[in-house]
């Protein structure tokens, strides 16, 4: 692993060019950083950053034809996390999961989707024009999450629909929680499948045992990750990790579709640095980094009225350490949001039971002292009688396999009109109405409305979450003919 810790190839060529003092004839406009917005002091606080800014200029090679420092980066890249091949994105993992959806998929193919898939997922799909099976995945009772898929819940699937060319997985779930894809991957590919795994927020699990194994490394097809949700990376930096050759051609065409021609070098910068910061990181380091967290985990959880959810049932094999999930009691995950934000304390997301804090991977002096001390006080003021029942969401995963009234093409050519979303029961959503974060559908496009998934956006929209497709409580149907 030493010549990972060793090199960081991009953001060397990067340095030794900024070093130079070069004088700009190109773009990007702000010349280097010489060129700015004085407005709030903006010039000081972006010119290092600007300094390296850059455009494919000699030595700094080409993403869409990389032969330089970016190619020698995505090598490293793809040997560290054991795949034949790994791409870096500029544009999120939502750009990787449109290339697997287009790089693998084709017009009318049936495609497993695990039901809690990101929009982005969706949004491949609809361009791909093929048509989702989706299956729901296990749910935890705690924290009524919704988790992975089972073996059984696979087999049953293929048993009905035996001609599917692929299955899109979601691991580990955003909160963390991750199921042994192994078996399930293996079962796929005994039945001519590929297996398409989005694991945006599992970029670390390259270091087992101190973090789950990551899906290309199981043997799936195709995994997306986002470095910058867990990893010391700019936002919108992602990593696309070919495991099949069959996909390499396919996947680097549309990469080349969907993201820009002239990408960040900054974002590429820190994808090469966050692999090298996770491969530099020794044992010693990361048993520290797990052993303060777990430290901060127990003293929440031994904290009267605040629940830390752990692993204690089926749903789920194993819970990343990165992530805690809390729950005070008579408080909405919404209402323990606004009360942490009052403090200064920004969590990842909320939903109507939980919040969810998303842990760096290094030890912050002073960060959990100050967020557990806020607990405390909440915990002290809190009304011990009030009891939760009101607070539990809906189950709005009804049924193991269901499969959309309409597809995307079909959607496509039907009237529409809006309604409030409260008189929708049976109706045909013409669009996904998904709560933000953490970006999953609660409504998919062109499948029948029911009064369960009413019943959870109102209990999202009533707790303050915010629903991207519903607007002044008015969604997008589609006009069935009579």
């Amino acid at each position: 692993m030493k010549h990972h810790i060793d090199k960081a190839p991009l953001f060397e060529a990067l340095t030794k060019w900024k070093d130079k003092e070069p004088i700009s004839f190109h773009v990007p406009g702000h010349k280097n950083g010489a060129v700015f917005s004085k407005y709030w002091n903006a010039d000081q606080l972006y010119r290092s950053l600007l300094s390296i800014d850059a455009t494919e200029l000699t030595g700094l090679d080409d993403l869409h034809a990389a032969d330089g420092p970016i190619r020698e980066a995505e090598h490293l890249t793809a040997d560290f996390y054991g795949s034949i091949g790994s791409r870096f994105l500029v544009g999120g993992s939502t750009a990787g999961n449109l290339a697997m959806l287009m790089g693998v998929c084709s017009e009318g193919d049936l495609v497993f989707v695990q039901k809690n898939c990101h929009k982005s997922v969706l949004n491949g799909l609809r361009l791909s024009k093929a048509r989702p099976i989706f299956l729901s995945p296990m749910v935890d009772s705690e924290s009524q999450i919704a988790t992975g898929l089972t073996l059984d819940s696979l087999q049953k699937a293929i048993a009905s629909y035996p001609s599917v060319k692929a299955i899109v997985l979601t691991n580990p779930n955003y909160y963390g929680m991750t199921i042994d894809l192994k078996p399930i991957i293996s079962y796929a590919h005994e039945h001519g499948m590929a297996v398409l795994v989005d694991e945006a927020h599992g970029a670390h699990y390259a270091r087992e045992p101190y973090f789950p194994r990551s899906a290309i490394q199981l043997g799936a097809d195709l995994v997306v990750q986002s470095a910058h949700k867990t990893l010391p990376a700019m936002t919108m930096g992602s990593y696309l990790h070919i495991g099949n050759e069959l996909y390499r051609n396919a996947i680097n065409d549309y990469l080349e579709l969907f993201q820009s021609s002239s990408p960040s070098y900054p974002i590429m910068g820190s994808l090469d640095l966050a692999r090298h910061y996770l491969s530099s990181q020794s044992e010693e380091q990361l048993e520290e980094i797990l052993r303060e967290i777990n430290k901060f985990r127990k003293q929440l959880k031994d904290l009267s009225g605040i629940t830390v959810i752990e692993k204690n049932g089926p749903a789920y094999d194993r819970l990343d350490p990165l992530k805690i999930t809390v729950q005070v009691r008579g408080m909405s995950g919404y209402e323990l949001a606004a009360q942490l934000e009052e403090e200064g304390i920004f969590v990842e997301l909320a939903d109507p039971l939980n919040v969810l804090l998303a842990c760096p991977l290094a030890y912050l002096p002073g960060q959990f002292e100050k967020t557990r001390n806020v607990f405390e006080q909440l915990s002290n003021r809190l009304n011990h009688t009030i009891t939760d029942t009101t607070l539990l969401p809906v189950t709005w995963m009804e049924e193991d396999i269901t499969f959309p009234a309409y597809s995307f093409k079909e959607l496509d050519t039907m009237n529409k009109k809006e309604m409030n979303f409260v008189k929708t029961a049976g109706a045909i959503a013409a669009r996904a109405i998904i709560p933000y974060p953490p970006g999953i559908p609660i409504v998919m496009p062109g499948e029948r409305i029911s009064v369960a998934k009413i019943r959870m956006l109102e209990i999202v929209i009533k707790g303050g979450g915010h629903v991207q497709g519903i607007k002044e409580n008015m969604i997008e149907i589609a006009i069935e003919e009579e």
